[in-house]
């Protein structure tokens, strides 16, 4: 839905680019299906491919993106760590934040109000343990103290009570923070107001990292969010904010560069110089080594609310403070 808001917007400026945007859509099955997408000739009609995938599929057709040096990849929901690290594809780009850029994100909010003793609650999935396992790197860089860690189950059979009642799970006495990692959201939910002694929870509850969200007021959020309401009667989520960058991206290249050379265009969107407005409150451009798109994290409360926006300001970098969020290099030759 972002991107077919960003194609209208680019209307604006055909007179300008001489250049017509469309999008079309599909919609994959299974695995089979867009390995069979990208092994017909059909993909190679088009210049720009906005996946909306889970890291499992990215990586088994990565080599064909790597293959199809013409076309520009946009990754517009997956936030893997380990893609951004070995991917190795220089024409597959990332709109959509890194687990890193989140939990860093956190972190530094942690650190700015001096809550720094963390009690970590961990759950049974597999993107759970990789959320926390970016947690420990975001409090190792930035000084937290994870004092433990423990591993819940959301369920109530009373056989394994000390994984699924809070009142166990927060014995530990001396955290003023509790960190949850739960994708389902379910258990996550249960925790704020819930534990032994007073904490801030933050992940996936209370405090929660976001990439969008309906309630930043400054920068032409609030413009940016009414368009988007009129064309589709909701709120503007994370991955639409991530899909209509994307498109943004390509319009502004075709208009800065004056082509629709796929080449030419993605050497520009690889290039230190580019800044493209997000309505985040400064100019965006990639990373040169992951292709991952530097941006503020905005840090929404319990309330629903954006109660911090990272990176904060005294957290700083010599030659770019939005890379004091996430991963800065690759396992890439």
């Amino acid at each position: 839905s972002g991107a077919k808001l960003s194609v209208e917007e680019s209307k604006s400026f055909e007179r300008l680019t001489k250049t017509k945007f469309t999008i079309d859509y599909l919609s994959l099955k299974n695995l089979e299906e867009l390995r069979s997408f990208f092994i017909q000739s059909k993909n190679e009609t088009y210049n720009t491919i906005l996946l909306d995938l889970e890291e499992k599929y990215i990586k088994n057709i990565i080599e064909q993106i790597k293959y199809n040096t013409e076309q520009i990849f946009f990754n517009v929901s997956e936030p893997s760590n380990n893609l951004r690290k070995t991917a190795c594809a220089g024409n597959l780009l990332h709109t959509y934040p890194s687990k890193a850029m989140f939990t860093d994100s956190i972190a530094q909010f942690l650190v700015e109000k001096k809550w720094t003793k963390v009690l970590m609650l961990t759950g049974p999935l597999s993107f759970d343990k990789e959320y926390s396992d970016s947690f420990k790197s975001s409090a190792d860089k930035f000084g937290l103290r994870v004092l433990q860690e423990k591993f819940f189950v959301d369920n109530n059979d009373p056989r394994i009570r000390d994984k699924n009642d809070l009142s166990f799970l927060t014995m530990e006495k001396k955290y003023n923070v509790i960190f949850v990692s739960d994708i389902n959201g379910e258990f996550a939910l249960k925790v704020p107001f819930n534990s032994n002694k007073p904490a801030v929870v933050t992940g996936s509850a209370g405090l929660t990292p976001k990439t969008w969200h309906w309630s930043y007021l400054r920068h032409g959020a609030p413009q940016l969010n009414g368009r988007f309401e009129r064309m589709h009667q909701r709120r503007m989520s994370s991955r639409d904010w991530a899909a209509w960058m994307a498109v943004k991206v390509i319009i502004e290249s075709v208009l800065r560069t004056k082509t629709t050379a796929n080449r030419e265009i993605l050497n520009y969107i690889r290039d230190s110089d580019i800044r493209v407005d997000g309505s985040k409150g400064i100019g965006l451009n990639f990373r040169s080594e992951t292709n991952q798109l530097r941006q503020t994290i905005f840090l929404v409360s319990g309330n629903n609310w954006v109660s911090g926006v990272a990176p904060f300001e005294s957290f700083k970098n010599k030659t770019n403070d939005l890379d004091t969020l996430g991963i800065l290099s690759n396992s890439c030759n």
